[in-house]
């Protein structure tokens, strides 16, 4: 399976990304390699999911496999990983915390690593749902009950 790699791109080149998606399951490098006129991929880049640990943080429960998807700076980044084995993979990076790996992949404005908090920007995608969860809420709600 091939690696993806994350790099920069201005405002209007990830607009042009965005638009040319055909839906918010589809992932960016598809929608990117049409408007660069390459060939689609035969081999899907999605790691294969097979059974493994689920995360578990502060009272919230994320399975196996599900997408992970962050956005910071009003979507001028974005980080798309999966939840294997009890940890938060992306871009092949394993990270046991959302604070961790938030902190980790994103840049200010200035270009310096920010000290963010993961519950905030990381959503969720459960296996063979449609619906992007957010972590905040689900772990609001845990507290509750």
């Amino acid at each position: 399976m091939p690696q993806l790699q994350s790099i920069d791109v201005d405002w209007d080149i990830y607009k042009m990304v965005e638009t040319e998606r055909r839906s918010f399951d589809e992932p960016h490098y598809a929608a990117l390699r049409r408007l660069l006129k390459l060939p689609t991929l035969k081999t899907s880049l999605e790691p294969e999911v097979e059974t493994g640990r689920a995360w578990v943080e502060d009272g919230v429960e994320v399975p196996h496999g599900s997408a992970a998807r962050m956005e910071y700076l009003r979507g001028s980044q974005v980080y798309e990983g999966r939840f294997l084995n009890g940890k938060l993979v992306v871009n092949g990076k394993s990270y046991e915390a959302l604070s961790a790996a938030a902190s980790a992949l994103a840049k200010t404005k200035d270009g310096s690593k920010p000290s963010l908090n993961g519950w905030l920007y990381w959503k969720v995608q459960f296996p063979g749902e449609t619906v992007w969860r957010s972590l905040e809420e689900m772990r609001q709600r845990s507290r509750k009950s």
